[in-house]
């Protein structure tokens, strides 16, 4: 047969090829890894070779290998992990390394050479790098957490980008434990067990920092506080994020939910040569825009693995809308005095005016373009065996521009007596009233929660903003090897997050004494709005009627210098080290003004007031689904950037002029500077001993330096000046036992806290006109939030591939930080001691303002407590069959704590601090070769918001959310893979409601978001 020879001869060329290949000198890989227990010491070789190593869990339970470091081929590293053991290894001609005990390990390869499936997922089974990566998300013990005393949940690089995570924040809603509160359709902050952002602390690369953003004024604006914004961060930047439940002595203090550590890539644990590019498209159904996505990883390092360069960017463009309806809070009509002016029979005028109304009722138009920009880069230096020093540099930059256009009515909250001919511009007491539905809800709240008036004046406002952070970040990081066992590590850093709003632009259009205007919020689930006989769409109805600009900045940095040494070469570990700390927070802001406090907004700069509205106005809101019955198609509302551009061409025009007198609250500059220092004793994890775990102290010493502006008795902002101090004490201690080989029990002890938010402590006064009348103050002596925590948890893995997390958690708090309110009274009853002339001077222009009306509140953060908080955790993951896997978690999280209401008295508030009661997630996934998909269900309670609220409910609230979100990732090969992910796919509202009778009074959507895209690896 002819064929004959060909195959002798391609036999003969496979025998010359494998000889020349088994010649070859073997792949050197370098490595860079401590002394820690063999499991995990043989998942970071799998990772960084590629090798499939089967290791089956009797042979590996309770064993450590050495450190390894160093380029050396595979045989040698796994020589040197397993040297002095009983175990050696065989590599078959598939590549395939197995583990075995020495007399059992053959010395020869299986005769066939087939490459087997990978074990299932137990720890410390190993499996292959795919498989690492591709584990679902948020599994709460993985091998590197299980030998932790503490209790630690980790994320990696590829779960971080899975999902259908849109964002940072996005994918860390996936760990058990944590919900994220959602600006715009994508998450901002997180809360994590019961305690809002602002009680978590963040460290980037090792060093805490903070990073703030803006946003609309119903999910709390500029973020002036120590909550970390995530939504500023691409995921694409970090390769793993570790929250810790639990505080130890190492750890910066600071946190009373959880310690958050994100860490971007390090060259010299890539492969020698390594890049992935990413390339997607985005398309939101609300404002029918596509935006790309793309993102990139590029490293280097030498042949000897002792220097490495590894830069990364992520950009990614977003279009969203989001709409709905607001009653903009609810009020007495006493409280808005005089009140109503009349109401028609049956309705009885008193009781009209002592329920609840909405105070500005509206439909809400959000438009808004975003662009994000992440950069990092590492620089890592091995100039020897013992030492390691790294670079680490960060850029996150995200840029929003938003546009808002509320149809709405401000008659409801504007106060103040009307003459027997109602002036057009007079307010709620011109207002007839003549239908109303007067519902008790609770069984003590009256509401108007449904009515029709005359005498209305509508307004359309049309509001531009563009915001901007800038986060930038550079770590130092150097360790130093002085001997076997003892280590010493050195980190200095400096961070800033920069946030400007340099343009909040707000114009009104009004018509007065409009008929027929209507609400309904009775049904949840879709509110009613109407506009009575206004004319929407014709220019001729309406006037200007107020001009409003607010620029406002936040900027926030901190430099850090840490030293510690630690010991790992006796029978107990010990660690040492010290900590110096300066974070700064400085705010600024300014406001129309005519150069002093008063309010000039209705005063329109006479080249504003002389344009025509058909020259700048816009229609809005055609085609756009609100939920709202009664919605119009559209309405008229000014085009901002035309109008003022024809207004001020130049930028610097008479009436134009802004000062920091009208906001002099928003004007400071705080400093706290710390210095800590910390003792750690350590019994390791070791194969002869069930039992280890650490305890230490920390002690902390602050001082804080604030000034600001200070509305004085002439009504003059002036500079002032105060500082404080306090030590804090803060013993920890973590425990673990090992029960058996599938089960860890975990205990958790400390003394946390966590500081105030540095605008608290600015000790100016300040008074505001523009919405409701307020005078505010900080408080320089806030002490910190103080609790003692304790959590006990359980990790049991009763089978490969099946495991089961259980915690209980318990927080006895001593003090925290509250902003109280009084109700409305009149100007005179300020506890600041200011004359009416101040009040008179700050309402300027304003129409709806005089120190005579009781329509004014006082607050002032103060210390209140005691409380506490007590919970539950639990979190699962199961393989159904071969392909399938189910996992989920739920934490049901109870707070009680004690605080000052409006009224002036105690009392004991549930679910005060900023968190859902129940937070939960569930996940399925689909996996077989070539082609993973999933599912995740999200679910998070409803929480407090505001205590008090400064209206008439006592509380301010957000309402339960459900999302449901999807993703699928297709092998087209070996290096390239087709994504396809989706957020959001039952378009969730998001709701809000007043008062803990739960009056509703907001509800937005955003719609769904897509992405498709490829992803390219070298």
């Amino acid at each position: 047969m002819r064929t004959a020879p060909a195959i002798g001869a391609l036999a003969a060329t496979l025998i010359a090829a494998t000889s020349a290949l088994a010649a070859a000198p073997e792949r050197r890989f370098a490595f860079d890894q401590p002394a820690q227990p063999l499991a995990t010491a043989l998942l970071a070789v799998s990772a960084r070779t590629g090798a499939v190593i089967a290791a089956p869990a009797d042979l590996t339970a309770g064993r450590r290998a050495p450190g390894l470091t160093g380029a050396m081929p595979l045989s040698q590293a796994l020589r040197t992990l397993l040297a002095g053991s009983d175990l050696d290894f065989s590599i078959s001609t598939s590549g395939v390394v197995t583990l075995k005990r020495r007399n059992e390990a053959v010395a020869t390869a299986p005769p066939t050479p087939v490459r087997p499936a990978a074990p299932p997922m137990e720890e410390p089974t190993l499996i292959t790098p795919i498989s690492v990566l591709a584990r679902p998300l948020a599994e709460p013990a993985n091998e590197q957490a299980r030998d932790v005393p503490a209790q630690v949940d980790v994320l990696l690089e590829e779960q971080l980008r899975g999902a259908g995570a849109f964002g940072l924040a996005d994918a860390l809603r996936q760990m058990p434990g944590v919900a994220a509160g959602p600006e715009a359709g994508e998450a901002r902050q997180i809360a994590v067990r019961g305690v809002g952002g602002r009680f978590t602390r963040v460290r980037v690369n090792g060093m805490e920092t903070l990073a703030t953003f803006g946003a609309s004024n119903a999910v709390g604006g500029t973020n002036r506080g120590r909550a970390f914004d995530y939504n500023i961060f691409a995921a694409d930047l970090f390769k793993q994020v570790r929250l810790q439940k639990t505080a130890s002595a190492d750890m910066d203090e600071g946190s009373l939910g959880a310690t958050i550590d994100m860490r971007t890539r390090s060259p010299l644990e890539l492969p020698r040569r390594h890049a992935v590019f990413n390339a997607e498209a985005g398309y939101q159904t609300l404002s029918r825009e596509a935006r790309p996505r793309v993102s990139a990883v590029l490293s280097q390092r030498d042949a000897a693995g002792r220097l490495g360069l590894l830069v990364s960017v992520a950009y990614s463009g977003r279009s969203a809308v989001e709409a709905g309806a607001s009653a903009g809070q609810w009020e007495t009509g006493a409280a808005i005095a005089p009140g109503f002016g009349s109401a028609a029979a049956p309705l009885d005028l008193a009781a009209v005016n002592a329920a609840l109304h909405a105070r500005i009722p509206r439909l809400e138009l959000m438009e808004i373009e975003q662009r994000r920009l992440g950069l990092t880069s590492s620089l890592e230096w091995r100039p020897d065996e013992a030492t390691r020093i790294a670079l680490d540099t960060i850029y996150a930059e995200l840029r929003s521009s938003r546009r808002e256009n509320l149809l709405e009515s401000f008659t409801f909250r504007t106060p103040g007596a009307c003459a027997a001919t109602p002036d057009p511009r007079c307010g709620i007491n011109a207002v007839a009233v003549t239908q109303g539905d007067i519902a008790l809800f609770g069984g003590r709240k009256p509401v108007l929660i449904a009515g029709r008036f005359d005498n209305v004046d509508v307004r359309s406002e049309a509001r531009r903003d563009e915001l901007n952070t800038i986060f930038r970040q550079t770590t130092l990081a150097a360790t130093h090897r002085f001997r076997e066992g003892l280590e010493g590590r050195l980190l200095a850093g400096f961070s800033r997050s920069d946030f400007s709003n340099p343009v909040q632009q707000t114009l009104y259009l009004e018509q007065f004494d409009v008929d027929g205007f209507s609400y309904d919020f009775s049904d949840r689930d879709r509110p009613a709005l109407g506009f009575g006989n206004a004319d929407l769409a014709a220019p001729g109805a309406w006037s200007l009627s107020e001009f409003r600009s607010d620029p406002n900045w936040v900027d926030n940095s901190y430099r850090s210098l840490a030293l510690d040494l630690e010991n790992r070469s006796g029978v107990v570990d010990w660690r040492v080290g010290v900590l110096a700390k300066t974070y700064r927070n400085v705010g600024s802001a300014r406001m129309r003004s005519d150069g002093g406090v008063g309010n000039v907004n209705a005063d329109l700069p006479a080249s504003l007031r002389d344009l025509a509205v058909a020259d700048y106005a816009r229609l809005v809101g055609q085609g756009v689904d609100f939920g709202v019955a009664g919605a119009p198609s559209r309405w008229l509302a000014i085009d901002t950037v035309t109008a003022l551009a024809k207004a001020c061409p130049m930028g610097s025009c008479p009436g134009f002029e802004l000062s920091p007198a009208p906001v002099a609250g928003l004007n400071y500059d705080v400093t706290e500077r710390s210095d800590a220092a910390f003792l750690q004793l350590a019994l390791p994890r070791s194969a002869s001993r069930r039992f280890w775990g650490e305890a230490g102290v920390r002690v902390v010493h602050a001082r804080i330096s604030a000034a600001s502006l200070n509305i004085g008795p002439d009504a003059v902002a002036r500079w002032t000046s105060a500082s404080n101090g306090y030590w804090s004490t803060l013993p920890s201690l973590n425990l673990a036992w090992s029960l058996s080989p599938e089960a860890v029990l975990r205990f958790g002890a400390a003394r946390v806290m966590v500081r105030p938010d540095l605008i608290s402590l600015r000790p100016g006064v300040s008074i505001s006109t523009t919405g409701a009348k307020s005078v505010s103050s900080g408080n320089p002596d806030l002490r910190p939030t103080r609790a003692d925590a304790f959590d006990l948890s359980l990790d049991w893995r009763p089978r490969p591939g099946m495991q089961l997390s259980a915690a209980v958690y318990r927080k006895s708090i001593a003090t925290t930080v509250q902003g109280t309110s009084t109700r409305p009274a009149t100007f005179s009853a300020n506890p600041f001691g200011l004359p009416d002339s101040v009040a008179v001077a700050a309402c300027g222009a304003a129409l709806d303002c005089s120190p005579d009306l009781p329509i004014w509140q006082f607050s002032r953060p103060i210390n209140s407590g005691p409380g506490k908080l007590t919970g539950v955790e639990v979190s699962f993951r199961a393989p159904l069959g071969e392909t399938w896997t189910i996992q989920g978690a739920a934490a049901y999280t109870r707070t009680v704590v004690r605080l000052l209401n409006q009224s002036g008295a105690w009392v004991d508030m549930q679910d005060a601090l900023g968190a859902p009661r129940l937070a939960a997630n569930l996940g399925l996934a689909y996996q077989k070769p070539g082609l993973e998909v999933r599912a995740g269900l999200s679910h998070r309670s409803r929480y407090l918001a505001t205590v008090p609220a400064p209206n008439g409910g006592d509380v301010d609230g957000v309402d339960p959310l459900t999302t449901l979100d999807a993703a699928a990732k297709l092998t087209l090969s070996p290096r390239l893979t087709l994504s396809a992910e989706a957020a959001n796919l039952t378009d969730a509202y998001q709701r809000q409601f007043s008062d803990r009778t739960l009056i509703p009074t907001y509800r937005h959507h955003t719609g769904r978001e897509f992405r498709l895209g490829l992803r390219w690896t070298m």
